[in-house]
């Protein structure tokens, strides 16, 4: 008895050993999710820069999967907000293959489908040199130095865009109808000052009373 009892304390102090391991384990395993969800979202920092602007800075080697989730996150968050114009900085990229600018390319292709225009910066020289060598041809992208010079470009479009919007399509037409108006009405006005001035005047009698004609005949003309 003083055995088996002993054997099951020990039984107990192992099942209490196996279930602290279990719980420990558990806090890692949770610990390495959010560790995992951090790093995954610090890999694809979508940041709203100014008005309908977002940039999207990255850093580090690009696969393929983490081209995906970069294209679903810039494209839902295009859609949320209603961007218009997107920054992507390869500032932090040290090296750019073949299957990286491709990846690039589908990224601005799918972009400008939903209606905002891609603006690439902080291309370095390394970077650029391996794009030539190997032959990718960005798709008229537009390139700039520096991050900065890509946001003033974002903002000079962005007038543009809100100043061509202001201007209505028939406004020219109408002054030119208004201008126009004034000019008419003069010559109508000078046209019936010549009809008056090219009438004769009328005749006179001794006492001074005009002697318009009748339009009734007189007796002489029907041959009373």
């Amino acid at each position: 008895m003083r055995e088996l009892k002993q054997t099951r304390e020990e039984h107990d102090k192992a099942m209490s050993d196996l279930e602290a391991s279990r719980r420990d384990l558990e806090e890692q395993l949770a610990t390495v999710e959010r560790q995992r969800i951090a790093i995954r979202e610090l890999s694809v920092p979508i940041i709203d820069v100014w008005d309908d602007v977002l940039t999207l800075p990255l850093v580090g080697a690009i696969d393929s999967a983490r081209a995906a989730e970069m294209t679903e996150k810039l494209l839902q968050r295009i859609a949320d907000r209603g961007a218009e114009y997107v920054i992507i900085d390869l500032t932090g990229v040290d090296v750019v293959d073949t299957m990286t600018a491709a990846h690039l390319v589908r990224l601005t292709h799918a972009a400008k489908l939903l209606g905002a225009k891609c603006i690439l910066t902080g291309v370095r020289p390394d970077v650029a040199r391996t794009l030539v060598e190997i032959g990718v041809h960005l798709g008229g992208l537009m390139t700039l130095r520096t991050l900065k010079d890509g946001l003033r470009a974002c903002l000079t479009m962005r007038e543009a865009d809100r100043i061509s919007l202001r201007k209505k399509p028939g406004e020219g037409g109408d002054k030119g109808k208004k201008a126009e108006a004034p000019k008419d009405e003069g010559q109508d006005r000078a046209v019936s000052r010549g009809e008056r001035r090219q009438r004769p005047p009328r005749p006179e009698s001794s006492n001074g009373v005009s002697t318009a004609p009748s339009s009734m005949a007189s007796s002489e003309d029907v041959g009373l």
